[in-house]
This record gives C-alpha cells, sequence and structure tokens, in this order.
C-alpha cells in the first residue's frame, strides 16, 4: 500500500503534465481497470463535464477519447486542449480528444473528430 505522500507526490507529477500527456497516461492505466463479469462488462474511463452558468443543473459529459498514436507516428496529436468532439460510430457515445483521431474509450473503435 502507498502511503498519502507517496499518492501525493505522483499527483503534483500528474498534474504538471501537458493535457495530451496526462491523456496518454491515464489511458495506460484506467484501461487496467476493465472488468467483465455476467455478460457486463464495465471500463474505467476519463470524461470532461461541462456546465453552463445560464443553465442550471446542465452538464454536458463527454468521454475522453485516446489519440491514434499510430495515425500520428507515435506522437499524441496536437496539444490544443480537448476541443475536438465526435461520436463512436460503433457504440454511440460522445467523445472528445486533443486529436482528430483517436480510439473510444469504450469500444476501442477508431473515430474521426471534428
Amino acid at each position: 500500500m502507498t502511503t498519502d505522500e507517496d499518492r501525493e507526490s505522483l499527483a503534483e507529477r500528474l498534474a504538471a503534465l501537458p493535457v495530451p500527456e496526462l491523456v496518454d497516461v491515464l489511458r495506460r492505466v484506467l484501461s487496467h481497470h476493465t472488468e467483465e463479469e455476467y455478460g457486463i462488462r464495465t471500463v474505467l474511463v476519463l470524461a470532461t463535464a461541462t456546465t453552463y452558468a445560464e443553465e442550471r443543473g446542465a452538464v454536458d459529459v463527454e468521454l475522453v477519447a485516446w489519440p491514434d498514436r499510430e495515425y500520428y507516428r507515435g506522437g499524441l496529436g496536437i496539444d490544443q486542449g480537448l476541443w475536438e468532439e465526435g461520436r463512436c460510430t460503433s457504440c454511440d457515445t460522445s467523445v472528445t480528444s486533443n486529436a482528430k483521431r483517436a480510439y473510444c474509450p469504450v469500444c476501442g473503435t477508431r473515430c474521426a473528430l471534428t
């Protein structure tokens, strides 16, 4: 078991990463927490939640799609924040990414975002 100090040190290191690098690190970790039992698959994912000051209680949630590192020749796409949006053509999940070419975090389908 790690200590609070160990977790705080790790959190500080993660917080210092730019968004594309943070997303890539979390992709490597979250995928290890997928569970399948009794015909139910549970995937731990990263998501964004956008709220609107004018609309009380309105929240848009999108899952963060993992950049297609093969398409970007080992890179992570352009560092422009999580502004690319779309839907997975396979599972119809709403996704966002810093990259126009990414993978759905739920089903692994390649997504073309705009």
